[in-house]
């Protein structure tokens, strides 16, 4: 354990944090023989299906008996219309009291709204503890524990809007051992500053959104910029695709590592240095089903349920993420117990470009409609780039939002779209009833219109 791992965990054990235990949990658990982790993991699925049915008003009502196939798919329509009742009554007595416990205690989470409008769960300390260890044993798989220097490629509104960082969040960051650059602001003239900081410095691990580092590599590539050699990179926030891969590992050198999670379950799984795509299993345990909801065989492609093994106060089961994907059979050739993944198809995002040609994340589009500006107010969102520099926005709102209300939000937005997309953008922000399903059903909350 390097000086900063241990300041971190310090930092944690301080707030009263049990994250040093759910890590070396982590790491323990990669060496527990199969029988051992499989006890384990039926014992918390059962104890929270049981503590489900007899103490969640949303279950109790709709699940006589505490086994998994008993209970229902939980949409994400579900989270929203019926929110109250995924909370254990002292968590409900707590959120409406609007007395929330002091110190370390439970979180409001807001997802960054894949299919249009955000989903808002609740995070109890118990599942904060897991959510930040599995995040740091993904970095653990990827090659660079907490502490070791890694670039974090990642979205930040605060060079956007001039905002700084908590000094306890910049803390937290140093000791991780984070050097940031954001996947929000990716014209030329940044990439360069950005390739000349990647291959100048004596950092070898990359953390980023997997379509940013995509990007920002067939620019390197197409520039001719010399590069130096990464160890590897933790591709997050999208579906890995087999042309992604091969142009990182082409370009920057080094093993990719496929992280799968969200904001609302935290990470789920994450590839290890064999290629073994491996599921968190010890606080997340995925079903991957057919369209009539029956389990997917092994490597057959499927939708896939999450249930949170740690999050009793606020019960997530069976939950449809939105992804797609397979599960894999066998043991990984590193020997570790953890259940894998195949594969996650997931959604792949449509490229965007700046009024100048600039690269554009679909990332910063959800993060500041869904994340930022519109929980409580958009209930969906469509942004579409119609050409090279014009673009619309349609929001439709919740119920009751004066006008003033609304011509305040869309200020807002239109300030912080056009500090990306440029001056000589064309934007259109408008109200809309409703934002309708494509043809095939699915919802779009970015569109590129061929041009």
């Amino acid at each position: 354990m390097n000086w900063r791992e241990s300041a971190f965990l310090l930092a944690h054990d301080a707030m009263g944090s049990g994250l040093r235990g759910c890590y070396r949990e982590f790491l323990a658990a990669e060496r527990w023989p199969v029988e051992r982790f499989e006890t384990l993991r039926r014992e918390r699925l059962s104890a929270l299906l049981q503590h489900a049915v007899t103490a969640v008003p949303y279950y109790r009502e709709r699940v006589s008996r505490a086994e998994l196939a008993s209970f229902p798919v939980l949409k994400k329509e579900d989270l929203h219309a019926h929110f109250a009742q995924f909370m254990e009554p002292s968590l409900h007595a707590e959120f409406y009291a609007e007395k929330k416990p002091r110190g370390y205690s439970w979180v409001e989470v807001t997802s960054g709204g894949t299919t249009g409008k955000p989903t808002t769960v609740i995070h109890d300390r118990d599942f904060r503890d897991w959510g930040r260890a599995s995040r740091l044993y993904s970095q653990y798989l990827c090659g660079f524990p907490p502490g070791v220097r890694h670039w974090k490629l990642w979205g930040s509104m605060r060079d956007i809007n001039s905002a700084r960082d908590s000094f306890p969040r910049r803390a937290m960051n140093w000791l991780l051992g984070v050097a940031p650059l954001n996947a929000f602001l990716m014209d030329e003239a940044r990439m360069r500053r950005y390739a000349a900081e990647l291959f100048g410095r004596e950092i070898r691990h990359l953390m980023a959104y997997v379509d940013a580092a995509y990007e920002l590599a067939r620019f390197v590539e197409g520039k001719g910029i010399a590069v130096r050699p990464l160890e590897s990179i933790m591709a997050c926030a999208g579906a890995v695709t087999d042309d992604y891969r091969a142009t990182l590992t082409r370009v920057f050198g080094g093993r990719v590592h496929n992280k799968y999670g969200s904001r609302e379950c935290s990470d789920m799984a994450c590839e290890c240095a064999h290629g073994g795509f491996h599921i968190f299993g010890t606080g997340v345990h995925l079903e991957v089903v057919d369209d009539a909801g029956q389990p997917a065989p092994a490597g057959v492609t499927g939708r896939i349920l999450v249930t949170l093994l740690h999050n009793r106060r606020f019960p997530i089961i069976r939950y449809e993420i939105g992804d797609l994907g397979a599960l894999s059979d066998g043991r990984c050739a590193c020997g570790s117990p953890f259940p894998r993944l195949e594969r996650v198809e997931g959604r792949i995002s449509e490229r965007l470009t700046t009024a100048d040609g600039a690269y554009l994340s679909p990332t910063y589009i959800r993060h500041l409609v869904g994340v930022v500006h519109g929980p409580g107010t958009v209930d969906r969102f469509q942004f579409v780039q119609h050409a090279a520099r014009r673009y619309s926005l349609a929001l439709q709102v919740a119920e009751p939002v004066d006008d003033a209300a609304f011509s305040a939000l869309c200020g807002k937005l239109e300030r912080d779209l056009r500090a990306v997309l440029g001056a000589e953008a064309e934007l259109a922000i408008r109200r809309v009833e409703r934002i309708a399903e494509s043809a095939s059903g699915k919802f779009r909350y970015i569109v590129r219109e061929d041009f």
